[in-house]
């Protein structure tokens, strides 16, 4: 895994740009996935992040049972067809799951690394990962093989039940049941360790980043396309 210290976009677009290139002298043409966070953490679902009351994988299980019973006129609106989509809305809600957000949007991604403008815990840094897959990353058919029967981590592509999946090019990475019980980061897997690259920024940049990102376009009305999104902005644009 490489780390890059960015200051600004011109720097972070210039640095895909290179990654990029380097890929395709490589032959590798696939996509890559981005991922902001505010907080400096290891690659792992939330799902993994919290201590489960029981067994963690029943409890995995449990959640989705509960999520689908508790209140269907909740979810029905959305239309989900199978555990993938009710996976992937519970996921935009909050719902542990076994699914990590990854967006095919560089500057989406770098929107939620910098979307605090005082970085959590007083960290110095925010955190954009930088993820070029290979096409057998994308080796699953979802019509076929169940969340829970995933055999090694693989990268899907959910379908579009929710607009903001849509507006923020959404994707998910999503572990085996081993790697879960194992707790095992994404970023220390044999797999992805060679495929990944950190870019931290440091934090006192990140106020001039999101301005930057609104004159491009970029904010958090145009990520969450809901009165919770337009709010958000509202707020940002008029208070310090």
């Amino acid at each position: 895994m490489t780390e890059v210290e960015v200051d600004n976009i011109e720097h972070y677009l210039r640095l895909i740009k290179e990654i990029k290139d380097d890929n395709l002298k490589r032959g590798n043409y696939e996509d890559f996935l981005f991922r902001g966070q505010t907080v400096d953490y290891p690659l792992i679902p939330k799902l993994c992040r919290l201590k489960a009351k029981g067994d963690l994988l029943e409890t995995e299980q449990l959640l989705l049972q509960e999520f689908k019973r508790t209140n269907p006129l909740l979810i029905e609106g959305h239309r989900p067809m199978d555990d993938w989509d009710y996976l992937t809305l519970g996921q935009h809600f909050g719902l542990p799951t076994r699914l990590l957000d990854w967006s095919n949007n560089a500057l989406t991604a770098l929107w939620f690394a910098t979307s605090d403008t005082v970085t959590p815990n007083n960290s110095r840094y925010s955190v954009i990962w930088i993820l070029t897959a290979h096409q057998k990353d994308f080796d699953i058919n979802i019509e076929q093989i169940q969340p829970f029967d995933v055999p090694e981590t693989k990268i899907i592509r959910p379908r579009i039940i929710k607009l903001r999946i849509n507006n923020q090019s959404g994707v998910f990475s999503v572990p085996s049941s081993e790697e879960i019980l194992e707790k095992r980061y994404m970023n220390d897997s044999d797999s992805f360790d060679q495929k990944l690259f950190k870019v931290k920024i440091p934090a006192d940049k990140l106020n001039d980043i999101r301005t930057d990102l609104n004159t491009l376009g970029v904010n958090a009305f145009t990520i969450f396309p809901e009165l919770e999104g337009l709010c958000t902005y509202l707020q940002w644009r008029y208070f310090d």
